[in-house]
């Protein structure tokens, strides 16, 4: 294998720096963050100060059993893994799933999951840039 091909690579891998764990973070958050939602999940968000972004996905219980909210939470994952470059950079994301995803869930694949999540970061774009240009 080439080097190159072997860099190329590593631009896709999920980090264990671009998990937010903290629990100070998470907190903060909460308290100045802005949100951007539709049916299926919110996304809370707020600028980092790092040169990367950082993302924590939240699941509850009412969603299902373990084994279908460990599912969703590998396929944000994934999904945030493979569209790094179309998700803006500096940011911290909590990702809530919503109870209208649950009900709908065992009709669903990982697609369809994923590209609404990428529409909703795309509206966290368009609601960025408009508030610099104000």
């Amino acid at each position: 294998m080439e080097i190159s091909s072997l860099r190329s690579k590593r631009i896709n891998i999920f980090r264990k720096r671009e998990r937010l764990r903290l629990r100070r973070d998470i907190s903060l958050l909460f308290k100045s963050g802005s949100a951007v939602q539709n049916e299926d999940f919110v996304i809370l968000y707020r600028k980092n100060g790092l040169d990367y972004s950082r993302i924590a996905i939240s699941v509850r219980k009412k969603f299902g059993k373990a084994n279908r909210r460990n599912k969703l939470r590998r396929w944000v994952r994934e999904c945030f893994r493979l569209n790094k470059d179309s998700i803006p950079a500096g940011y911290d994301f909590l990702i809530i799933a919503r109870k209208s995803l649950s009900e709908k869930f065992e009709k669903s694949n990982y697609w369809t999951v994923c590209k609404t999540l990428l529409n909703n970061f795309e509206r966290l774009i368009n609601e960025e840039s408009n508030i610099g240009s104000d």
